[in-house]
C-alpha cells in the first residue's frame, strides 16, 4: 500500500474548539447545502433503527464541531499521527497525561524507547489498516535521544491504535488512545514487592514455617528450614497426611482443630516422633508450635500457618538439671567462693556452701526467721557502723534490690573479714521456686593492698611536689644565667663568643624552658592530686588573653613551621582564673604545634548564650576515635613517646583546670585529618542548686 506523504510540516496542534473549527471552516461551508438536504429527510429515517455514522452525522447541524468537542473534552488522551510518523493533533487530556506535547521533530518510527521495547511494529500494523492494542509499558519522553523534552511525566500506559482512512481509500492517519495505568501498575508492583519481602522473611526465618490450605491441609508453602528438618521430603502440593504419613493422629487433630475453630493455638514442648531423615531411624524431638488461622476475603478460615521451633536441646537440658540437682549442690560445696541462696520476699537463707560456712566459722543457720539475723550476724559498713536487720544484704535482696560489689565488714567467729557481696535472682523454672544467689568475695587482702597503695600514691605525690619545688630553684638560677649569656651574645653577634656558642646557648635556653614546663606540669599534678589546686577568679578578656599568649608562641611556631591563624573576635569577658586560663591556652597551643608541625594552627574565640568558646585546630597527624577520651587522662598519649616527647600531662591538666572553672573540653579528630579541641567556659560561675529544706 502506498502512503500519502505529509503535505505540510509544522508544530503539533493541541485540539481546541476554535482551532479545529477554523481548520475545517471551508469544508463546513462546502457541505452546508448537503447537510440541509439531508436534514429534510432525517425525521423519516429516525425511526428506521440504527443508521450508519455518516448518515447520523449528516443530520447534525455541525458534525465536525460535535466530533471536535468529543475529541477536545474527552477524558481519554488521544493523538493523531500522519503516515510519515509525525504527530498532527493531540487533545488536552494527552498534555495532562504526558506533561508535554510532542516536539515537531518527534517521529514515532524513530522513537528509540518504543524500538527498544519492541513496540514500533504495533504502530506499523495500524498504518497497514489493523486495529491493535499494545501491552502495558513504562514511558518517559525525557529519555528520548532524537528529541529534547525537559519537563514531562513518567507514566505506565497502554495504547489502542486504529487506522483513519476515507471511505474506500488508503490509511492516511492513525489515532491512538492512551490508557494511564500508572497507579494500578505501581500498586501491583508494590504488592509484588511486599509479597517478595514476606516470602524472603519466611524463607530466611530461623523457625520452621509452613502454610496449609483447605480442609485436607495441603502444603502451599514450606520454608527451607522445614524442608531440611523433614529430611528433604516433598511437601508443597501434598496434603499433611501424604507428605508426613507417620505424623501422630493427635498432632493432625490439633491442626484440624485450628481450622475448625478459627482460634490461635500454641503447643509448648510437644513431643513429635518421626523418621526425620527419611532413613528409617525414628527419633523424638520436642517442638514449640504456634498455629495461626488464615482467612479468605469473606473472613472464612481456609487454612493455617504454623511456626515451629525445635526446643529439644532446651527440654533435655532442663531434664538433666532436674536429675542433677543434688550433684550441683555438691559442686557448689566444692567451690572456693562462698555462696548462699536467699528466698525472695522473706529473706530466709535456704542454702550455703561449705566455703560460706567456713567463712562464718560455723554452719550458717537455716530455718531461722530473717528478723533474727540482726542478732545472729555482726556486720558493719566500711565506716564501722553496725547494720540493722533491715540493712543486711539478705534483707535488701529479699526486697528486690540487686547488689553489685557491696562492701561490708563481717565480724565472725573466725575473725573479721571484708567481703564484696553481689546478687542475682534466678526466676522460678522447671518446677523450682525463685531464688536469689549471693556470692561473697573475701577482699580482706585486697583492701589491705589498696590501703598500702593509697599510702604509696600519697607518698609519691608528696615526693613529686617536693622534688618539683627542689628542682625549680636551681633550674630558675640556671635559666637566669643562660638568659644573661644570651643577652651578651645578642649584644655582640660578631664576637668569637657569639660565633662559637650562640647556637648552643639558644638550644640550652629551649631545653631549660622545656624542663621548666615539665616541672610545672608535675607541680600541677601534685596540686591536683593533693587537693591544693585553687581557682582565683577575676574579670578576664579571653580574646585579649589569647592574643597575648599566641604572640609569645610566635618564635616556637616559626621553628615548627606553623603559621598561626588567630581570630579572637570581639571582647569576651568572664570571671576566670587568669593564670590558669593562660595555662590552658598555652598547653593547647603547644600541643597543636607539636602534633601539627609544618602546617597552620587555627585559634578562634567566640561568645554565645552566656558561654565563651575557644577552638584550637591543627592540621597534623590526628587522633583515632578510641583515644579521644583517653588522652585527657593522666600520663596518657595517643602516639609513641619515642617520636613525640612529654609526660602526657598537658591535656590532663587542661581538662582539670577547665572543669575547675565550670567548663568542659572535647576533641574532634580522625587520623591524618588534624585535631580540633573545643573549650567551653561559663562567663560567670554556676551557683550550686539550693538543697530542698
Amino acid at each position: 500500500m502506498t502512503r500519502t506523504p505529509r503535505a505540510v510540516q509544522g508544530p503539533v496542534r493541541s485540539a481546541t474548539p476554535s482551532s479545529v473549527a477554523k481548520t475545517h471552516e471551508g469544508r463546513g461551508q462546502q457541505h452546508a447545502g448537503e447537510r440541509r438536504r439531508t436534514r429534510s429527510g432525517s425525521s423519516s429515517r429516525a425511526s428506521s433503527g440504527t443508521r450508519p455514522l455518516r448518515e447520523q452525522l449528516a443530520s447534525v447541524p455541525d458534525p465536525l464541531a460535535l466530533l471536535e468537542g468529543l475529541f477536545t473534552h474527552s477524558p481519554v488522551a488521544y493523538s493523531i499521527f500522519t503516515v510519515d510518523g509525525h504527530c498532527l493533533l493531540i487533545n488536552p487530556a494527552y498534555r495532562a497525561m504526558f506533561g508535554a506535547e510532542p516536539p515537531p521533530e518527534y517521529n514515532i518510527f524513530r522513537d528509540e524507547l518504543l524500538e527498544r521495547m519492541g513496540l514500533t511494529e504495533y504502530f506499523r500494523r495500524a498504518f497497514a489498516g489493523e486495529t491493535v492494542q499494545t501491552p502495558v509499558f513504562w514511558y518517559d519522553v525525557r529519555e528520548l535521544e532524537h528529541v529534547e523534552v525537559k519537563e514531562a511525566n513518567r507514566i505506565a500506559i497502554s495504547c489502542h491504535c486504529f487506522p483513519l482512512a476515507p471511505s474506500g481509500g488508503e490509511v492516511s492517519h492513525i489515532a491512538i488512545a492512551y490508557k494511564d495505568v500508572t497507579a494500578e501498575l505501581v500498586a501491583r508492583e508494590a504488592e509484588h514487592a511486599e509479597r517478595q519481602k514476606l516470602y524472603q522473611v519466611f524463607t530466611q526465618a530461623p523457625v520452621a514455617i509452613n502454610v496449609l490450605r483447605g480442609p485436607e491441609l495441603r502444603f502451599e508453602f514450606a520454608n527451607p528450614l522445614l524442608q531440611k528438618l523433614m529430611g528433604g521430603r516433598e511437601l508443597v502440593g501434598r496434603t499433611l497426611r501424604e507428605a508426613i504419613p507417620d505424623l501422630s493422629p493427635d498432632l493432625v487433630s490439633l491442626h484440624l482443630g485450628v481450622v475448625e475453630s478459627g482460634e490461635r493455638a500454641v503447643a509448648n514442648e510437644y513431643p513429635v516422633t518421626l523418621d526425620y531423615d527419611g532413613q528409617g531411624q525414628v527419633e523424638t524431638k520436642f517442638w514449640t508450635i504456634i498455629y495461626e488461622p488464615l482467612r479468605d476475603e469473606s473472613g472464612r478460615v481456609d487454612g493455617l500457618v504454623t511456626f515451629a521451633s525445635d526446643v529439644t536441646e532446651q527440654v533435655l537440658a532442663r531434664l538433666a538439671v532436674e536429675h542433677q540437682q543434688k550433684w550441683l549442690e555438691a559442686v557448689l560445696d566444692l567451690m572456693p567462693i562462698p555462696v548462699v541462696m536467699v528466698e525472695p520476699g522473706s529473706g530466709d537463707l535456704t542454702f550455703s556452701n561449705a566455703a560460706a560456712d567456713r567463712l562464718h566459722g560455723q554452719m550458717l543457720p537455716k530455718g531461722v526467721p530473717a528478723a533474727s539475723y540482726g542478732e545472729l550476724f555482726h556486720i558493719t559498713d566500711p565506716e564501722g557502723r553496725r547494720l540493722t536487720a533491715e540493712e543486711l544484704p539478705a534483707a535488701r535482696v529479699a526486697r528486690g534490690e540487686r547488689l553489685d560489689g557491696l562492701e561490708v565488714n563481717w565480724h565472725t567467729e573466725a575473725g573479721d573479714v571484708v567481703v564484696s557481696v553481689s546478687s542475682e535472682t534466678l526466676p522460678a523454672m522447671h518446677g523450682h521456686p525463685a531464688s536469689v544467689v549471693m556470692p561473697f568475695l573475701d577482699i580482706t587482702r585486697l583492701k589491705t593492698v589498696e590501703r598500702h597503695l593509697q599510702e604509696a600514691i600519697r607518698a609519691r605525690d608528696e615526693f613529686l611536689s617536693v622534688a618539683s619545688h627542689e628542682l625549680k630553684t636551681p633550674l630558675t638560677s640556671l635559666g637566669l644565667r643562660l638568659h644573661a649569656l644570651a643577652r651578651a651574645i645578642d649584644a655582640d653577634p660578631e664576637s668569637s663568643l657569639a660565633r662559637r656558642y650562640g647556637r648552643e646557648v639558644a638550644a640550652m635556653k629551649r631545653q631549660v624552658t622545656r624542663l621548666a614546663e615539665l616541672i610545672d606540669g608535675l607541680l600541677d599534678v601534685s596540686r591536683i592530686s593533693t587537693g591544693r589546686l585553687r581557682i582565683l577568679r577575676e574579670e578576664v578578656d579571653l580574646s585579649a588573653l589569647v592574643q597575648e599568649v599566641t604572640a609569645r608562641f610566635v618564635p616556637e611556631a616559626e621553628r615548627a613551621g606553623c603559621a598561626l591563624d588567630v581570630r579572637p573576635g570581639g571582647p569576651c569577658v568572664g570571671s576566670w582564673d587568669r593564670v590558669r586560663l593562660e595555662q590552658v591556652v598555652s598547653n593547647l597551643l603547644s600541643n597543636a604545634l607539636k602534633y601539627g608541625a609544618g602546617r597552620p594552627v587555627h585559634v578562634q574565640v567566640e561568645e554565645s548564650d552566656g558561654r565563651a568558646r575557644l577552638r584550637v585546630r591543627d592540621e597534623g597527624i590526628g587522633i583515632d576515635a578510641d583515644s579521644h577520651a583517653r588522652i585527657f587522662q593522666k600520663f596518657e598519649r595517643a602516639v609513641s613517646e619515642r617520636h613525640y616527647g612529654g609526660l602526657g600531662l598537658g591535656l590532663y591538666v587542661v581538662r582539670t583546670l577547665v572543669e575547675a572553672m565550670g567548663g568542659s573540653i572535647r576533641v574532634e579528630s580522625r587520623p591524618g585529618e588534624g585535631a580540633t579541641f573545643f573549650v567551653e567556659l561559663p562567663l560567670r560561675p554556676v551557683e550550686p542548686a539550693a538543697q530542698a529544706s
